[in-house]
């Protein structure tokens, strides 16, 4: 059912943010410990902050997926649910969905829906239309790249500005002062 998939989300929610608040204590006890040069206790810190981040970042990939099933699941458009995807940019810290979890999810949490068949082919339709906003839909790529281009037009203004003054001042008549 749909009402699980939501406890699920929200348990996962919940559970990141109660992992990362752990990470900070931890973060802080390594912290107080380096600065007390206790080296053992350092260690023991440090080795739970790590395996707490490491336990985060899986969590967050279990919980993009569940997210994006829920979504499936409710009719939003893949395109609202993530509208700056960077698919093609690709080094942008920016993953592809595992399609296939999604499917499975989406599939587990609707054995339970009074129109299954339906269900799965409504989702049959939001992946495909999800995996091409995803592969290079070309209206979001301008909104990715206008602020960074509107930034190099104000450098580019502001080096010509620059250039303009610099021309003026060695074009000018130099005055040379009398001492009087």
């Amino acid at each position: 059912m749909r009402t699980h998939l939501k406890v699920k989300v929200n348990s996962l929610s919940a559970e990141m943010t109660i992992i990362r608040r752990q990470e900070l204590k931890w973060k802080k006890r390594a912290r107080d410990a380096r600065t007390k040069q206790k080296s053992d206790s350092v260690a023991y810190a440090e080795q739970a902050f790590w395996s707490l981040r490491g336990h985060r970042t899986e969590l967050k990939a279990e919980m993009r997926s569940a997210h994006l099933a829920n979504c499936a699941m409710k009719g939003t458009p893949y395109s609202v649910t993530e509208p700056i995807c960077y698919g093609v940019l690709k080094g942008f810290g920016s993953t592809e969905p595992n399609w296939q979890v999604i499917q499975d999810t989406v599939e587990r949490f609707s054995k339970d829906e009074p129109n299954r068949q339906g269900a799965l082919q409504k989702f049959s339709e939001w992946i495909a239309d999800a995996k091409i906003w995803y592969e290079g839909n070309e209206q979001r790529l301008p909104a990715f790249n206008a602020p960074e281009k509107a930034a190099e037009r104000r450098v580019e203004a502001a080096l010509r500005k620059i250039d303009r003054k610099a021309r003026r001042d060695a074009e000018a008549p130099q005055v040379e002062q009398s001492a009087a």
